[in-house]
């Protein structure tokens, strides 16, 4: 039996670490759902990176500077190495509007240049770690960098940045807009119902500090359900599956409103391990088989139900709390299969008697070929 993880806790939270508990799992997912969300969650969210730079006096990036004893090589692994975050979400919404082109003047007489010294010309973005050591120069020296940022997913090389590479002196890096820095994951043996058969999924999460772990985790896991509804809804390869939800429903909802159909139109039979067998046969005597069946009865009604008591009443609402059913639901959004014996039973009769008479026309048509 598959059993889904109902329990997830927090062991460590903060700006930029973050370490969840995931269990239940049924042996074999702790690796599947980790490596999943592992991958999904370095390769595919985004962030904002620099993508080229342009330093006056300098064509090409195996160039050096008069005064600095980086060469050109050095300073853009080191630039390579600065992370971005917006100053407000408000800017996120208009982020066509955002200038992502900066010219920096360095007329400062310190000896270091940190990551820092850039965020007086960076209107709307900021720096998460301004301690780092982007070059060393004399006291005298003056530099006039430019750079480009931009938003975007996981890494880009540099060939992929090439096509910016518009103007003389403009020389294209390659990005790394990924806001994680590192995904862990073990997994341990879980005790449900005294078995030592089951898993728990231990995750931890390091990020730069522009996105927060939790929200991080979220998006990773939208994103993997994003591209397993496809498969859930999909029929026939090659053929769009019309769907009659409602356009103004967002995407959570929808997601919400398959997994509820699904729920409802699953038998009891598919959750054993959570409704015990005496409540099961109580509920097959009452002619409810499936949840949808359970959540039109009322509450007064189902404990007239014989041998149904208190404590399968309480269970039951458990269960129900859990797959976020209620008493009452509005089933009208929902494709609830209908489940009627005596329909079934006419319709089979009905195609019986056609059977029969088309059986009595070729056996007359058979007899007057004869008697002719």
């Amino acid at each position: 039996m598959i059993i889904s993880p109902y329990n997830i806790k927090v062991l460590k939270t903060s700006k930029k670490i973050g370490k969840f508990l995931i269990k239940p799992l049924s042996p074999g997912f702790g690796i599947t759902l980790g490596n999943a969300l592992r991958r999904v969650l370095i390769s595919y969210l985004e962030g904002y990176a620099i993508y080229y730079i342009m330093i006056n006096g300098v064509k090409h990036e195996f160039s050096y500077i008069d005064g600095v004893i980086e060469n050109i090589t050095e300073i853009i692994l080191n630039l390579k190495k600065i992370r971005f975050n917006l100053k407000s979400k408000s800017y996120n919404k208009t982020y066509k509007n955002i200038p992502t082109h900066y010219t920096i003047f360095l007329k400062t007489k310190k000896e270091q240049i940190t990551a820092g010294d850039l965020c007086g010309s960076l209107t709307y973005f900021e720096v998460l770690n301004p301690k780092l050591v982007l070059l060393n120069k004399e006291l005298d020296t003056n530099l006039n960098i430019t750079i480009g940022l931009k938003k975007g997913v996981g890494y880009v090389p540099v060939e992929k940045n090439k096509h910016f590479h518009n103007k003389r002196g403009k020389i294209p890096i390659d990005t790394i807009f990924s806001p994680i820095i590192n995904v862990r994951f073990k997994v341990e043996p879980c005790e449900v119902h005294n078995s030592y058969d089951y898993e728990s999924l231990i995750l931890e999460i390091l990020t730069d500090g522009s996105i927060n772990p939790k929200t991080a985790l979220k998006k990773a896991s939208s994103i993997l359900i994003q591209h397993f509804t496809f498969f859930f809804n999909s029929t026939t390869p090659g053929k769009k599956k019309t769907t009659k939800y409602n356009d103004s429903l967002d995407y959570k909802e929808r997601i919400q409103v398959l997994f509820l159909q699904k729920v409802l139109n699953s038998n009891f039979s598919d959750n054993l391990h959570e409704i015990s067998v005496r409540t099961l046969n109580c509920l097959k005597v009452a002619k409810i088989r499936t949840w949808a069946d359970l959540v039109k009865f009322k509450p007064s009604d189902l404990l007239k139900v014989r041998n149904f008591g208190i404590k399968s009443f309480d269970e039951l609402n458990k269960t129900m709390k859990k797959l976020g059913l209620y008493y009452g639901m509005d089933l009208s959004k929902y494709k609830i299969k209908i489940y009627n014996k005596k329909k079934r039973i006419i319709n089979f009769r009905e195609k019986m008697r056609k059977i029969v008479k088309l059986r009595n026309i070729l056996k007359l048509r058979k007899m007057s070929k004869k008697n002719d």
